[in-house]
């Protein structure tokens, strides 16, 4: 089984983007990343807008909660509010170590959040639980969108 749709990686730094575009490769079932680097091409993306028109509809968004200009929270915000998109799974990425993050991030409508891990068994361990549960466990929507 082979997953049809790509993540959608948000994330401004090259170095905390490198690891999981790599690694999702070499996942048991590998897997596809687009990836953006701010949140105004990530809705572009997600709206299929501009450059983006011909952007594929992601299974889940990896979304990094601080960037310059719009930040991941704002990213969230929207993919929530929304009804085309807050179906979507949004997992938000980060390395912040504050509880507050965490739980803003939850308040704000993630589905998960996950801490960066450093680059090794530690992160290809927690790509490979997000595999496990997010892209073959779970069940996600179809492309269609909203559910009315």
């Amino acid at each position: 089984m082979t997953m049809r749709r790509p993540l959608l990686l948000v994330e401004d730094s090259d170095a905390d983007a490198a690891a999981p575009e790599r690694i999702a490769s070499r996942l048991p079932m590998p897997a596809s990343v687009v990836r953006v680097r701010d949140g105004e091409r990530a809705l572009d993306s997600l709206h299929r807008r501009g450059v983006h028109t011909q952007a594929p509809r992601p299974a889940l968004v990896l979304l990094d909660l601080h960037m310059p200009g719009m930040s991941g929270r704002e990213v969230l915000a929207h993919l929530k509010w929304d009804p085309d998109l807050r179906c979507i799974p949004v997992i938000s990425f980060s390395s912040s170590k504050n509880p507050l993050d965490v739980d803003g991030a939850y308040a704000g409508g993630a589905n998960s959040s996950l801490f960066k891990p450093e680059a090794g068994e530690q992160l290809e361990a927690a790509a490979r639980a997000l595999q496990a549960f997010w892209l073959t466990a779970a069940r996600l929507p179809e492309e269609t969108g909203a559910v009315t």
